[in-house]
């Protein structure tokens, strides 16, 4: 994927458990790890729930930090995406148990000198004994402990002895961030709400309490998993709401929670499973973010809430043979998806490959699709795939181009509205596929069941009566492509014929001399030994051939023994680890996860190994081959030799033949050249014959072509009068209907796209030169004048007749606006391409008119437009759990009807569904609260050919994207503001 910030998931917000209070064996206090290391990594990558953020705790120091980022470093903690310091520090006030307050100091890990900073910030921290003061550094830390028991044995234990006596005040802390800005960025304080060390131990005494509160106000976080707690710090009791907690303490505050781990038992295994889960990238940030919504992204339980089904939702693109997608793959949300960026920048073409992967067709009819420009007239997507992986580890492959589809796609696993859904769905050119498919549900439901004919749904109903009409339609379409081949290729032909016969006649001179030729430089009494040698120098280059190709063998088997042993070491242990966390709510235990650890079923270096000794032998027997004796060797044909034996006869020959390498090499050429100017000899006799009867057959392929194209227009006809017949039941359904529903009416129309049709033909002309076609228009004024009525209301056989008039019309002013590009020799092959346009009929399509109220929808204003169709498609998709995709639903909307109108319905759709919208509002971004946005961008370098595409992706916490909300959109900062300002969120540094 295209970069993105480091430690982001491009995919966006996803909840992950967090365990940001966590020691390691070193700790200063308390410390039961008793220098297990290994028990330590062992717990961590065997936790379950999985572990992928860990805030690594000791008290006044990050030195247990410092030892577990050198593990992660060394790959000893593959599941874990993030480390950050955690300072635990204690305050100068004591519980009713006698222990002082825990505060804790979160560390952003972002900065590559973080550490340094860190050390240097807490210099700042000091305590005074004895007159002295002590700063919060390791050796302040040893003399601290040695002046107050100068009996420690070493340095570790005057530094443990010193972090305990070690206390710091509220001033203190608050001086860090008035004095430090980097603290001020760069720290998160957390306090602890428990009775034992938490600020819940003063709460009996009430000359605590504004003290109580101001190290309250103080933290960003509170360290708690009680339900309670956390409805105190949501502002969800009866004695402080909201409003109230802004007021005394700052705002809400998100309750995380940590295992508090000093023992191997007890890492990453918080007491009755109250795991810390945090909705967002493995980053800092989300952890910021979390400050801001505190009830959204925070959880802290046995699993996080609970979603909608991942398997229905597209959790990964990746396209093959796309050098113009930048990005290899490219990771999506469960939730909503906004695709953003700029005019061209690729929105739509994500949109169309996402849709196209899943079954979609659509995207290659629209005009203006990505697809259908990426494919007309050059096509670019000659051999391009769309790779979809759902959420259910299912995967399914496309071609991107149409062409290359091969047949039915299936079932479309998304619902796909495209950019020019409102205008396609009510124009006079009929309904989407989308929205037809559902009506067409409504339609079955309503037909009696007598006249179901055994079928399960519309679409077996549709295809029992029109199955055998579009299957008819189709093969005899592609007859008239294989006839208008055939017509121009008899007719090339029939051009040739004097050609024909004159290389036909030229080749046989050739080979006459030739045969001279040859003669002329065999050696008097050689001629036997001049064969022997042609045949060893044939066998030469066969055997060098396969030692070849035995060595590329033997390269490709060693590159597989690399795979397996990265697979092995790396690919299997995190697929592994990835599908107990995807699983983690099976509950099973360790030993039950045993069995779903991934291996090679067989011994697959054995194997690879075998094929290595088994290449060698073969290489060797090849090149040097089994003793024999010569003359055992003399009686074996030339092919079972081994390749030294070869040379070393070929060798021995050319010197017996008595000619120089030079005459040799002439000697062999001109062999070759006889033996393909005999092949062509006999090409050019059968050509002769066929270019003789080429004018007959044209003249009949003609008629016949034209009588397939009156077949296919009889289809349409017959088509047209069963979807008449079919659709009859929704008019009954439509009476019954309320509201805006109830005025929606439908008819079947036969759809002429006269523009697409005309300018796929203006592509061939060169418009330029002087005849009836000239300028762009003149090729549509002919298309009216003789087809467009034929086309739209004409029987069969008249548009037959039609367009056998327009071709003895036209033909010669196609011939005048032939290109000057297409040459003599090019002729041919452009006359094809004239005729496959002539005849197509992709342009027609049966489709449905769509009006309300009597008017057609596309004679509304765009608001009212829009607003009618989406809330209708809204309504009748409701319960598809297909994932949503929608290009643009605000267009030609105003600003409040799409808050007003849109927003509240897309929230409530992504608790059901995964929904990916292409858009410029703001407010369809940020006040939907995205899950992740896709920022598209494109790059023309020298304008020929599609424009190089990539795709930045996060989340809306992450600052790239939320600047990138602000650069892209209109209003993105005021939504931001407004979200803020309607969430009461803020963001206020402590005081």
């Amino acid at each position: 994927m295209s970069p993105i910030a480091p430690g982001v998931s491009g995919s966006g917000s996803h909840w992950r458990r967090w365990d940001p209070h966590l020691h390691a064996p070193g700790t200063h206090l308390n410390d039961q790890f008793d220098g297990d290391w290994d028990g330590y990594v062992t717990a961590l990558r065997d936790a379950s729930p999985a572990v992928e953020v860990l805030g690594i705790t000791d008290y006044y120091s990050i030195g247990c930090y410092r030892a577990v980022r050198k593990l992660h470093s060394d790959g000893r903690l593959p599941g874990v995406k993030l480390l950050f310091p955690n300072v635990e520090l204690r305050i100068d006030m004591a519980t009713e148990k006698k222990k002082p307050i825990n505060l804790h100091l979160l560390f952003c890990p972002d900065d590559a000198d973080h550490e340094d900073k860190i050390d240097e910030v807490l210099t700042h921290l000091t305590f005074e004994f004895n007159g002295r003061p002590y700063r919060c550094t390791p050796d302040g830390l040893a003399s601290l402990g040695k002046a107050h028991n100068p009996s420690q044995a070493d340095a570790a234990a005057a530094r443990r002895e010193g972090a305990n006596q070690f206390k710091v005040t509220l001033d203190q802390v608050r001086g860090l961030f008035r004095s430090d800005s980097w603290v001020a960025q760069n720290c998160l304080v957390a306090v602890s709400a428990s009775s034992n060390d938490g600020t819940a131990g003063v709460g009996k005494d009430a000359s605590l309490a504004a003290w109580r509160k101001e190290v309250e106000r103080l933290a960003h976080l509170v360290f708690a998993s009680a339900p309670s707690t956390r409805d105190f710090w949501l502002g969800k009791t009866a004695n402080l709401d909201v409003a109230a907690l802004e007021r005394e303490y700052g705002g809400r505050k998100p309750c995380i929670h940590g295992s508090d781990a000093h023992s191997v038992r007890k890492t990453a295994a918080p007491d009755d499973e109250r795991y810390c889960w945090i909705k967002g990238d493995p980053s800092f940030e989300t952890l910021r973010q979390a400050i801001l919504e505190p009830e959204e992204r925070v959880w802290v339980g046995r699993a996080p809430p609970g979603r909608h089904d991942a398997a229905m939702c597209i959790a990964e693109l990746a396209t093959g043979s796309t050098p113009w997608m930048a990005n290899g793959a490219i990771r999506l949300n469960p939730g909503l998806v906004a695709i953003i960026g700029s005019r061209g920048s690729g929105k739509t073409a994500l949109a169309d490959i996402l849709a196209t992967g899943a079954n979609v067709n659509s995207p290659h009819g629209l005009e203006s699709s990505f697809l259908r420009r990426a494919s007309h007239p050059v096509n670019h997507l000659k051999r391009s795939v769309v790779k979809l992986t759902w959420g259910s580890d299912a995967v399914t492959t496309r071609p991107l181009c149409p062409d290359e589809a091969g047949g039915e796609a299936g079932e479309e696993g998304v619902r796909y509205l495209s950019q020019q859904f409102v205008e396609q769905l009510c124009s006079a050119a009929g309904l989407a596929v989308e929205l037809r498919q559902e009506i067409e549900r409504v339609i079955f439901e309503a037909t009696e069941p007598t006249e179901r004919l055994d079928a399960d749904s519309f679409d077996q109903l549709a295809d029992i009566h029109l199955g055998p009409i579009r299957g008819d339609r189709h093969a005899t379409q592609e007859a008239i492509r294989r006839t208008s081949s055939q017509v121009v290729a008899e007719d090339a032909l029939h051009n040739r014929l004097d050609s024909i016969a004159k290389e036909r006649e030229a080749v046989q001179q050739r080979i006459a001399k030739t045969q001279a030729d040859m003669l002329a430089l065999m050696p008097k009494g050689k001629e036997e030994r001049s064969k022997r040698l042609a045949a060893l120098e044939a066998a030469l280059a066969a055997a060098t051939t396969a030692v070849d190709k035995q060595k590329r063998a033997r390269v490709k088997v060693e590159d597989l023994q690399r795979a397996v042993a990265r697979m092995r070491s790396e690919t299997f242990p995190q697929y592994w680890a990835k599908l107990k966390l995807d699983f983690h709510d099976a509950a099973l235990s360790p030993e039950e996860w045993q069995p779903f650890a991934v291996r090679f079923t067989g011994d697959a270096e054995g194997v690879l190994a075998s094929r290595l000794a088994a290449i060698d032998r073969a290489i060797r027997l090849m090149t040097d081959g089994e003793p024999t004796s010569p003359a055992d060797a003399e009686q074996m044909p030339f092919h079972t030799w081994p390749l030294r034996q070869l040379a070393a006869e070929r060798d021995k020959v050319k010197a017996d033949v008595g000619i120089d390498a030079q005459k040799q090499r002439r000697y062999g050429d001109l062999q070759r050249a006889l033996e393909n100017d005999e092949r062509s000899f006999q090409r050019s006799t059968t050509d002769l014959e066929n270019a003789k009867g080429a004018a007959g057959r044209k003249q009949t392929l003609s008629g016949r072509r034209r009588e397939l194209y009156q077949q296919v227009f009889q289809s349409y006809l017959e088509e047209q009068s069963v979807l008449v017949r079919l659709y009859a039941p929704l008019h009954a359904r439509l009476a019954n209907a309320e509201g805006s529903l109830s005025r929606l009416r439908f008819s079947v129309s036969r759809e002429i796209d006269i523009a697409a049709w005309v300018g796929a033909g203006e592509e061939l002309f060169d418009l330029r030169k002087e005849s009836t076609l000239r300028g762009h228009g003149g090729l549509r004024r002919e298309a009216e004048k003789w087809l467009l009525r034929p086309w739209k209301l004409g029987t069969a056989a008249e548009v037959a007749e039609a367009m056998q008039n327009f071709i003895q019309e036209q033909h010669a002013e196609f011939q005048k606006s032939r290109p000057s590009t297409v040459q003599a020799a090019q002729a041919a092959e452009w006359m094809q391409q004239v005729a496959a346009w002539v005849y197509s009929t992709a342009h027609i399509q049966m489709r449905y008119c769509v009006t309300y109220d009597g008017v057609a929808i596309e004679h509304l204003s765009p608001g009212t437009r829009g607003i009618v169709l989406l809330l209708l498609y809204l309504v009748i998709d409701r319960h598809d759990q297909r994932p949503l995709i929608i290009d643009q639903p605000e267009e030609n909307l105003d600003p409040k009807s799409v808050f007003d109108e849109l927003v509240p319905h897309f929230r409530e759709a992504r608790r059901r569904r995964q929904v990916i919208i292409v858009t410029h509002n703001a407010n369809l971004v940020v006040n939907t609260d995205a899950d992740q946005v896709i920022v598209a961008s494109s790059d023309r370098k020298d304008g020929s050919g599609l424009p190089s595409l990539s795709y930045r992706s996060g989340s809306l916490e992450n600052p790239e994207i939320r600047k990138a909300v602000c650069d892209i959109l209109e209003g993105g900062e005021r939504a931001f503001l407004d979200r803020e300002r309607r969430y009461r969120l803020h963001w206020e540094r402590p005081q």
